[in-house]
């Protein structure tokens, strides 16, 4: 079993006891995340979830959450805690920092998302988790990936009309919306690179991450810019 999600506002807290209803919680949230990414928003049962959990009461998960959709809720706001702070400081920041440019904007918005992969109780399963939210969830996935978000894009927007008069609100908008899929997508599928269409492409492999990320941030940057 992967290391226990560390609570965002205490990293250091010491490990709970296993009869510990917050750390059965958190083992709850962790692997219901990993299981989810992995498989499927509705594809995991919620007995499996609790079984890989090691809970001993098989209604350890009906207890702390109630049910499917206030778990998905419960490990997005986990994973909200770790994002939203460290993209709108850096989005903020931005404001006072004369002459930034889109790629600025890019980098401080969905830097945190990249930076996801390299935190070990996180990587490419939260990443996945996320995008799986709006494509795999239906409406009510929809819906809790815009609150995850509202506040950053509503942010991004601002940064980047500052730098886009002449385009209008709504068309950045759309492009900052299919600029987050990218993300997500490119994020989460980039293995496909080793079986593309054009073979086993050098980006893909280890030691190119630095090259890769530099040529994924200049996609982004273009799609915004138009």
């Amino acid at each position: 079993m992967t290391p226990a999600l560390a609570s965002p506002a205490d990293p250091s807290s010491a490990p709970s006891s296993p009869a510990d209803p917050q750390a059965t919680r958190t083992r709850l949230i962790e692997e219901a995340m990993h299981l989810m990414a992995r498989e499927g928003m509705n594809a995991v049962s919620l007995r499996r979830i609790v079984i890989a959990a090691g809970a001993q009461n098989p209604s350890a998960l009906h207890y702390h959450f109630g049910g499917r959709d206030e778990l998905i809720e419960a490990i997005t706001n986990f994973l909200q805690q770790w994002l939203e702070p460290r993209a709108c400081a850096r989005l903020q920041a931005l404001a006072d920092q004369p002459g930034y440019t889109v790629r600025d904007v890019v980098e401080a918005a969905f830097g945190p998302v990249i930076a996801m992969l390299s935190e070990p109780a996180l990587g490419r399963d939260a990443v996945n988790f996320i995008g799986r939210l709006g494509w795999d969830y239906g409406e009510k996935g929809q819906e809790i990936s815009a609150a995850l978000h509202r506040r950053t894009l509503e942010l991004t927007l601002a940064r980047l009309q500052a730098l886009m008069p002449g385009v209008g609100r709504e068309t950045i908008q759309f492009r900052l919306l299919l600029t987050m899929n990218a993300v997500y997508y490119g994020i989460s599928y980039r293995s496909y690179m080793r079986r593309s269409p054009f073979g086993a492409m050098e980006l893909s492999m280890p030691g190119n991450e630095a090259r890769e990320q530099e040529e994924f941030l200049t996609y982004l940057v273009a799609g915004l810019s138009g």
